[in-house]
């Protein structure tokens, strides 16, 4: 995930958390597994195994994403700037481990159309008919609008770690907008409805882009302005 510094502090008590919900985690999944499906899957065999293997992923992913929400229910995130000693740092990279975790139990089922699922499953705020080929880091403070279209292996954040600070800020992308191939959108960004990002470029921290209007480059800059009835 994007940063600003090479490094970020981790303190014993991160292992300890993040070691004891992933466990818990693991365990319930299995468990899920085990007393549902297991009986049922043996009819398969021998491919039993691997059909319970596809069954635990899809139930950890679920679990995970279960436990995201509870957390945001529970203690949703705020946008601001937060030293490494915060709490909410500490509540932030659990979350993220969580997520990452979870997220990744759910690639082997990530075709196109169940991405934008998967995002929202995980606390994104997501629109219809949109396109989702990139990455979206900390989906809790996400918002994508409706037939938004995010290119392939783009990476939409929305954390900032610089000068030993974490810097938390929605990203907002309005309906119609496009987000190029290769793109890197930094949180705190706002891409107005209609708007297009050209692959490659970087939209740097708390950049606020208008409707219908083309930005590109390293930093993204205005190129021009987009004819809406086009």
């Amino acid at each position: 995930m994007p940063t600003g510094v090479i490094r970020m502090k981790t303190r014993p008590i991160d292992f300890v958390l993040s070691g004891l919900i992933l466990t818990l985690l693991f365990s319930v999944s299995l468990f899920s597994v085990a007393k549902l499906f297991a009986p049922l899957t043996r009819e398969l065999a021998p491919y039993n195994v691997l059909t319970d293997f596809f069954l635990f992923l899809l139930a950890y992913g679920f679990f995970s994403g279960l436990t995201a929400r509870l957390m945001l229910r529970i203690k949703p995130f705020k946008p601001g700037c937060y030293s490494m000693d915060d709490p909410i740092f500490t509540y932030w990279k659990l979350f993220t481990v969580v997520c990452e975790f979870g997220r990744g139990a759910c690639l082997p089922f990530s075709v196109v159309f169940a991405k934008p699922l998967i995002a929202a499953w995980f606390g994104a705020k997501i629109g219809k008919d949109i396109a989702l080929g990139g990455r979206l880091v900390d989906p809790q403070l996400i918002s994508i609008g409706d037939e938004v279209i995010i290119g392939q292996d783009s990476v939409i954040t929305a954390h900032t770690i610089t000068s030993g600070k974490l810097i938390l800020g929605e990203v907002r992308i309005e309906n119609g907008a496009t987000v190029g191939v290769n793109a890197v959108i930094m949180s705190g960004t706002e891409i107005g409805e209609g708007s297009t990002i050209a692959a490659g470029s970087v939209v740097t921290l708390n950049t606020k882009i208008p409707k219908y209007e083309l930005w590109g480059g390293i930093p993204a800059k205005k190129i021009k302005n987009i004819d809406p009835s086009l």
